[in-house]
């Protein structure tokens, strides 16, 4: 056997071992299988839990787990090790929503790019699970160290009066108001599920957070928003700072400038714009060395209809100087897949 084919077939037992691990670790969470392991159990006894499940692909899943590190196997009773106890506790930080996207979108849409490659089907359209669930509630896996950064910055500049476009389920804005009392929040959430959701979230906030379900993709739309006669953005005056969490690429380059363009009437003279984006390409520090993570993102959005990636860093600092703003500053995140742009807006 050759390097070239030995390699290849090193690539592709890899790739079988990560598709064993993706499919596992998403069926145990759909399942609540992880919870039920937190003690040993055999496979009798999980079937006695759940007499009409399949004992031969429960069999088949166990030896997988095991195989994969996320249970131990002490005499045929199976028992989740800490990586396993980590997919239980995260499960609703964003992981269970991540999992099912990968399997359920990520997967079904790949398997489609030789036609959408060769223009023999149109391209894919985000459908309500994706809308109303999963691209909310997995964006929550990078609060983890997004949050210590955005409070610490906050910290420093001061704000007070926080708009925040495509606010997901309002963490970000509720929990900026429950660590500084001070601060005065508005979000805008485009999905009216997603957007009862955040304001379910802010409750706890009082006043001091409103969110509201508008669609901020309209171009022009966030100056109608202040132009309504009911639009109770008249009575809210300008803004410290706008922040577009992860969003940024759900905009046409063309979009993109017209957004920008429209903030800067809504920020206060010197007022910052923050953009958080996964970025593709570029050489970031980063805990994991691979481009794989940001780049197949980018890929499988270019797979739908209005959507041609996430933007370069390059990219991004070109259109926040092209619409004018200055001082612009790019802070990596840890794990290196997603960039915070900051930026001034002029003050005349």
């Amino acid at each position: 056997m050759d390097a070239g084919m030995l390699a290849l077939l090193g690539k592709t037992t890899a790739l079988m071992e990560y598709l064993g691990f993706l499919w596992v670790v998403q069926t145990g969470l759909e399942l609540d299988i992880w919870a039920e392991l937190a003690s040993e159990e055999s496979l009798e006894d999980l079937m006695a839990l759940h007499p009409d499940w399949d004992k031969v692909l429960l069999d088949h899943w166990l030896e997988q787990a095991y195989c994969q590190g996320l249970l131990t196997n002490n005499n045929e009773r199976f028992r989740v090790t800490k990586l396993g106890r980590a997919i239980n506790k995260y499960k609703n930080s964003g992981l269970d929503a991540l999992y099912k996207e990968l399997v359920g979108h990520w997967s079904t849409g790949f398997a489609k790019l030789p036609l959408l490659m060769t223009n023999q089907e149109e391209k894919l359209a985000f459908g309500s699970a994706m809308e109303e669930e999963l691209i909310a509630k997995a964006s929550l896996a990078s609060e983890a160290f997004v949050w210590p950064f955005l409070r610490a910055k906050c910290q420093r500049e001061k704000w007070q009066r926080v708009l925040d476009l495509g606010c997901g389920e309002g963490l970000y804005l509720n929990k900026l108001a429950c660590e500084f009392p001070e601060l005065y929040g508005v979000g805008l959430e485009m999905n009216p599920v997603v957007a009862s959701r955040a304001q379910e979230c802010v409750k706890e906030s009082g006043e001091r957070i409103q969110i509201l379900c508008e669609d901020i993709l309209a171009l022009g739309n966030l100056q109608s928003i202040r132009q309504k006669d009911d639009g109770q953005l008249n009575d809210l005056g300008t803004f410290d700072l706008c922040l577009i969490n992860n969003s940024i690429y759900y905009f046409t380059p063309e979009q993109r400038i017209q957004l920008l363009e429209s903030i800067k009437g809504l920020l206060s003279p010197g007022g910052q714009l923050g953009i958080l984006t996964a970025v593709r390409k570029g050489e970031p520090i980063r805990i994991f060395r691979t481009h794989i993570p940001q780049n197949l993102m980018s890929f499988f959005l270019a797979c739908h209809q209005g959507f041609q990636g996430l933007p370069t860093e390059q990219e991004v600092i070109t259109l926040l100087h092209q619409t004018g703003y200055t001082d612009v500053s790019v802070s990596v995140m840890p794990l290196g897949t997603s960039h915070y742009f900051f930026a001034k807006c002029p003050n005349e």
